[in-house]
């Protein structure tokens, strides 16, 4: 079980030396912290590998009276959970730190009627600059983090989210490969002095071309062909998942519902549930624009320190380059559009285009807490723009899965569909 708790700093900061916008944005720094350490109960830390696991066992409710009790090292996964679930009860508290497989162990604790938290890797991990380090050392220094003060603890995502997340990182890697894929024919054929210009190299005239343009030898051909067979089997990996992605987008209201906001397209749609998840965690939607670091960084101290950091380096990083994407779109195609013109304005008055995209993706944030909590958005897509969106949809889908979903298999119909859907779950939603 999880608790959100809300930091605040206004005992080191004078009123009159910060805006009321800096207290609130300090205030909305959002922060998970796990239940308070058992008085009747243990703390078992967990130091997780892929094979092995290693167990401290502690009693006590801070770093003074910890008393450690004993260890476990070595252990399987089926070790860890029948020792688990034969000496410990709901009273204990079992204490994972974040990693590969942290999620799934902490799912199979509470499954046993354990309670557990998993506690954020960043913070755990400054404690471990020691001049000696193993797995013994490493459980018992998560309990004594634990134990040491309010240590940030991660949100642990309900199955339907993970399994969205597990896809968007599929999807993202797909980006990747595919990217990696054609640079590497690009810079082959460079050296040889052979450029594509605008051609394309999903169309087989293109790969006639370049063929056309230099007298490849027999072992070139061979490379040439299979440079062409990487590129491709990247490309279809990257379709098949993004008509995964695009059969969640159609299948669920609340993505359908964020394609109406400017500058959110299919991938952000989806991006957005799988790593929000349950937005009603976030009471506030400052909380959410911290949670993704789009919120300015400072550091105060007394009269003359005031350092501006600016955002990045914190936060849901995969997500938050999604968002900026979607609002480089909306300076760039929304100029008659209202939240367009105040970014265009905002980069006239500051100079830096980049401040500008910032600010933007912090409003399309705001948008995206206020929809999902069934508060009516007010930067709405033009219809011809909710329309395009509405065609890629059903293209990324194809007629297969078309037909599978139960939309109609023709490309139009199946937009007037899918835009029939929006309009029965957004009855009230107007442009502004």
């Amino acid at each position: 079980m999880l608790f959100i708790v809300t930091t605040n700093h206004k005992k080191n900061i004078k009123k009159t030396d910060q805006p009321k916008t800096k207290l609130a944005a300090l205030e909305a720094v959002e922060t998970y912290a796990g239940p308070p350490p058992p008085r009747d109960g243990r703390l078992v830390s967990v130091d997780c590998h892929p094979d092995t696991f290693t167990a401290a066992v502690f009693q006590g409710t801070s770093v003074h009276d910890a008393r450690k009790l004993g260890s476990r090292e070595n252990l399987s996964l089926a070790q860890l959970l029948s020792w688990a679930g034969k000496e410990f009860t709901p009273k204990d508290l079992f204490l994972l730190e974040a990693g590969s497989n942290s999620f799934e162990i902490h799912r199979r604790l509470l499954a046993l009627g354990l309670r557990a938290v998993v506690l954020e890797s960043a913070y755990v991990g400054r404690h471990a600059k020691t001049y000696a380090d193993n797995d013994k050392m490493a459980a018992a220094r998560i309990a004594l983090v634990y134990l040491g003060g309010p240590c940030p603890c991660v949100w642990v995502p309900d199955a339907q989210s993970n399994e969205r997340r597990q896809l968007l990182h599929a999807y993202q890697n797909a980006v990747t490969a595919h990217t990696a894929a054609t640079n590497e024919l690009k810079g082959y054929l460079t050296q040889f002095t052979v450029r594509l210009g605008k051609r394309s190299l999903h169309m087989e005239s293109t790969r006639a071309w370049i063929l056309a343009q230099y007298p490849w030898t027999p072992l070139q051909r061979e490379l040439l062909a299979d440079y062409f067979v990487q590129f491709d089997l990247q490309k279809q990996r990257r379709e098949q998942l993004r008509r995964l992605i695009a059969q969640e987008v159609s299948a669920h209201p609340l993505m359908l519902r964020c394609l109406k906001l400017l500058g959110i397209g299919m991938i952000n749609a989806f991006a957005l549930l799988a790593i929000i998840g349950d937005v009603r965690r976030f009471d506030r939607p400052q909380k959410l624009v911290a949670y993704l670091g789009l919120n300015p960084g400072q550091r105060t101290s007394g009269t003359d320190k005031h350092i501006k950091l600016g955002i990045g380096r914190r936060g849901r990083g995969d997500l938050r380059h999604l968002l900026i994407q979607g609002a480089q779109a909306v300076l760039r195609m929304g100029r008659h559009s209202a939240l367009g013109q105040w970014g265009w304005k905002l980069f006239a008055r500051k100079g830096h285009r980049n401040v500008a995209v910032a600010a933007v993706a912090r409003k399309l944030v705001v948008q995206v807490w206020h929809l999902l909590m069934g508060n009516p958005p007010t930067v709405l897509e033009a219809d011809k723009s909710l329309t395009l969106k509405l065609h890629k949809l059903a293209v990324a889908l194809g007629q297969k899965m078309r037909a599978k979903l139960g939309l109609p298999t023709a490309l139009q119909n199946c937009v007037e569909a899918l835009r029939d859907k929006i309009s029965k779950c957004l009855p009230s939603d107007q442009p502004v």
